[in-house]
This record gives structure tokens, sequence and C-alpha cells, in this order.
């Protein structure tokens, strides 16, 4: 089960220069260094049109070579130590550089290759700018790799914090059940902590940063016995479950307290009860907002509805849903999101979650 999204982070120092924006930075940081050289090399002799034209096609084949050669390499290299790193990294631009700089003294200036000395510091000249260029890069990827790595280690702690708030909330409120049937129905009462005992033998397991939705949803469903031991007829559940559920992966407790929610703030205010919808579905990426509709990945939308009381004395603070919100945030960036609407006197909750499928 990989994850596939973790914040808008890369773990590996390199980044993946095969994705389309990365190339046109590359190609634009190409040509400022290219305007670069021309300004430091120009003489009034020469054509700065020209000049400018030799060096950018020159700087680019450098620049698209090397960009190919990391969008190849790039999950092996992440995975050595940021000294072999940066030492394949610095050789094999200057074999890039080397043999692009021997190439244009073939093409650009018309000439045989005899490693005279005018060509040979020609050659030495190149390859020593782009070891250095290559030196200073590598520094600047390092120094933002460890910056990357302390926003990550924050993130996970917030992430693990806010796991370890809601495990007892639910604990707590489904004891509170208990309670409350012990003198109603102690039959109830009873079948009622053999469904908790089991919900935390297979569900409540410390420690995992993605489950199943087949998972969470075993989850619900236990959870939605329990407190239809204690509502009865009036807790009517609608499942609406249109994907594999056992192919998409998400936090643990994110959809179960948006069921809670449901059932306390919603049915059993309600004389006559009502029906809980729950729904799953795959939607496309332009579901979500314009930074993340680059993205091709599929989403997986997950939506919560119950009818509410005509007026309700004591609102909910919304405490379940702020976690789940901040927790989504924390894993996935601007890529997931919560809405939260209201539609003919019905409270709608939906989740867009990237389909990190396992």
């Amino acid at each position: 089960m990989e994850q596939a999204n973790h914040s808008n982070t890369e773990r590996g120092i390199i980044p993946d220069f095969c994705q389309l924006p990365r190339v046109f930075m590359l190609v634009l940081l190409s040509e400022l260094l290219a305007i670069l050289f021309t300004i430091l090399t120009f003489n009034l002799q020469q054509s700065a049109w020209y000049l400018l034209g030799l060096h950018s096609v020159f700087v680019l084949w450098i620049s698209l070579f090397s960009g190919a050669f990391f969008c190849l390499t790039r999950r092996w290299l992440n995975r050595c130590s940021i000294v072999t790193v940066t030492v394949l990294s610095t050789a094999a631009i200057a074999l890039i550089t080397l043999l692009s700089s021997l190439l244009a003294l073939s093409l650009f200036f018309n000439t045989t290759i005899t490693l005279s000395p005018e060509q040979m510091w020609f050659l030495i000249r190149n390859t020593t700018a782009a070891v250095l260029i290559t030196l200073v890069w590598m520094r600047y990827l390092y120094l933002r790799q460890q910056v990357l790595n302390g926003i990550i280690a924050e993130g996970e702690a917030r992430f693990r914090s806010l796991q370890a708030k809601i495990q007892p909330h639910f604990l707590f409120n489904t004891l509170n059940t208990i309670a409350s049937l012990i003198a109603i129905s102690p039959t109830k009462a009873e079948n009622t902590l053999e469904h908790l005992a089991t919900l935390l033998r297979s569900s409540l397991k410390p420690g995992d940063d993605l489950v199943s939705l087949q998972t969470e949803l075993d989850l619900c469903r236990h959870y939605l016995e329990i407190e239809q031991q204690r509502l009865g007829d009036k807790l009517i559940i609608e499942w609406q479950i249109d994907v594999d559920p056992e192919a998409y992966t998400l936090p643990p407790f994110t959809l179960q307290p948006l069921v809670e929610n449901a059932v306390y703030h919603g049915i059993q205010l309600l004389v006559d009860g009502g029906v809980v919808s729950i729904k799953a579905e795959q939607v496309a990426g332009k579901s979500l907002s314009s930074q993340a509709s680059t993205h091709a990945e599929p989403l997986l939308r997950l939506e919560v509805s119950n009818p509410l009381p005509a007026s309700r004395s004591k609102p909910g603070n919304q405490t379940a849903q702020s976690n789940i919100q901040q927790r989504l945030s924390i894993r996935y960036g601007s890529q997931a999101k919560m809405i939260t609407h209201h539609n003919n006197d019905h409270y709608i909750t939906e989740l867009l979650i990237p389909g990190a499928q396992s």
C-alpha cells in the first residue's frame, strides 16, 4: 500500500524533471544563463544576437540532456546518500558538458577536433563552469530538502496529535451510549459492548497512517450497529458505494466522525428519526480547485448527509470536522477538500481526497 501524495512534498533531493512545469523552468533558467554568458563575452566585433543564439543552443543542450538524465535516474539517485548523489550528478553533467562542447566545436565552429590549446581551453572552461554550477545547485537542493524534511516532520507530528485526539472522542461517545442503555435494556447494552469489543480489536490499530476505504466503512458499520441498539427504527442507513473499497486509502477516522455527527446532531434530535446517507464514488480531478486540477489522478468523493431539526438549541462545535480538515490538509495539502452545505433541510458534508489506490 503506497501513499500517492504527501502534502505536495518530495522525499528525495532530486526534483522530478519529468514534469512539464519543471522542464519549462529549466528552459527559462538556461536562457537567463545564456544571456549572462552573452553579456560577459560580448564585444563590438560580434553580433550580440548571433552570440546569444549560440549560447542559448549550447546551454539548452546541456540543460535538457541533464534534465533527461535526472528524469530517468531520479528514483535511483534519491535512494543514495547525499555524497553519492552529488558525485554522480556532477560527473554526469560534466560528461554531458564535455560531449556538448565537442559537438559545438564540430557544428558551430566547423573545425576539426585536434585538441589544440584553444580547443582544450574551451573544453576545460565549459566543463569547469558546469561543475561549479552543479555544486552550487546541489548545495541549494540539500538545504531545500532539509527545510522540507522539517516541514514534513512537523506535519506528521501534528497529524498524529490530531489522530490521537479523535479516537478517544469516538470511544467516550460509545461508552456513553452503553451507559444510557444499561438502565433501559441490559441486553442491548451487552450486545453494544460486544460490538465495541469487536470494533476495538479489528479497527483501532494505532500507528496506521493510511487505511483502506473498506476498513473505514467497516468502522462506520460497527459504529452504526452500536447506535441502532440505542435509537432503533429512528436510525435508517442508506449506503451508496460505487467504488471498490479495497482500491482506495485514506487517513483512519476520516469518515466515521462525520457519520457520528450525522447521528448526534441530526437523527437523535428528530422525533421520527431519519436517514443517514453515505456515498462513495470516483470523480475527475477537475472537481478540485484550479491549483490541484493539473493532477490527472482521480479523486475519491465521500458524502455524508442527514436531516436536521427545525431548530437546534445546542449546535455542534464542529471539532470533528475541523480535525478532519486539518489532517487532510497535512496529508494531502491543497489536493484534498472538505465542503459542507445545507440542501432542503439536510446537512451535507463532502470530502474530496486524491485517489490514492492501494
